[in-house]
């Protein structure tokens, strides 16, 4: 593997982990947004995080969204966290 496409690999690491808004009060990466798309997972009637988590917990049971969850909930508690 040459230097650009190492370059490029990081990038493409980078982009997927990056996290965005999807709607007020949720924010979710691309990868985690493709995952809950692919199993049709109804996200976007969650109104944060929260809501998500619980939604995903209760109705799911699979290694990635387990990992999704742990994910979301380490973001929430250093989003929640008093600096």
């Amino acid at each position: 593997m040459n230097v650009k496409e190492l370059e490029q690999e990081i990038n493409n690491l980078i982009t997927k982990h990056t996290l965005e808004k999807v709607k007020e009060n949720l924010y979710l990466t691309k990868y985690q947004q493709q995952v809950l798309k692919e199993k049709n997972i109804p996200y976007l009637e969650c109104k944060d995080l929260t809501e998500l988590v619980f939604l995903l917990s209760e109705n799911y049971d699979d290694e990635e969204i387990e990992t999704i969850i742990s994910e979301i909930e380490e973001f929430h508690y250093y989003q929640e966290t008093q600096k």
